[in-house]
């Protein structure tokens, strides 16, 4: 038996309650791992709640393996699949999935690109600027505009100040809101 799991099967006898708890936690990774075939089967060929349960196990794992499946699951045909993927690649924080989730940006349906826009908002990254200022031009959904203005704010770049003002202006209140506290955020 792998001396990893040996040890975290060990621990969850401890007497220290945490102890036990990460044992616990770490031993369903390592079972997870151990399982990838079937997940990565899942993915390919499993119906829509097989696929989204295994990109849920997945999103709770590291490593290319785990980043390669669930960029390929940003491509499904089912959308909840593509955006359940884009919001793991979001955690993920890994910089390599920055030009999936921008393409993601023009996906058709509307909860892949909202999982998109808020995905690259977690990065922080000034790069994303011009991707999402560029999107608030042709989007008339007010819904994707409060995030991309959200996301914004986040990443916090002062070339999106113009665009912060425009909806600081002349947004609905829900957007004059969220412009007003992203300005407040970005750099000086």
């Amino acid at each position: 038996m792998n001396k990893r799991k040996e040890l975290l099967i060990k621990s969850l006898k401890d007497p220290d309650e945490t102890i036990r708890r990460l044992a616990a936690e770490a031993l369903e990774k390592f079972e997870t791992k151990e399982n990838l075939e079937t997940l990565e089967s899942r993915l390919e060929n499993g119906k829509k709640a097989e696929k989204l349960k295994a990109i849920y196990a997945l999103s709770r794992l590291r490593g290319e393996r785990i980043l390669s499946l669930l960029i390929k699951a940003t491509k499904d045909q089912v959308e909840d699949v593509r955006a359940a993927a884009i919001r793991n690649l979001g955690l993920f924080g890994d910089t390599r999935t920055l030009n999936v989730l921008v393409d993601s940006l023009d996906d058709e349906n509307k909860a892949v690109v909202e999982a998109a826009v808020e995905a690259l908002g977690n990065f922080r990254d000034p790069r994303l600027t011009a991707p999402l200022v560029n999107r608030l031009k042709n989007k008339k959904d007010e819904g994707i505009v409060e995030k991309i203005l959200e996301s914004l704010g986040k990443i916090g770049d002062k070339r999106a100040e113009d665009a912060l003002l425009y909806f600081a202006y002349k947004g609905s209140p829900t957007m004059r809101a969220i412009a007003i506290k992203a300005l407040g955020d970005l750099e000086i």
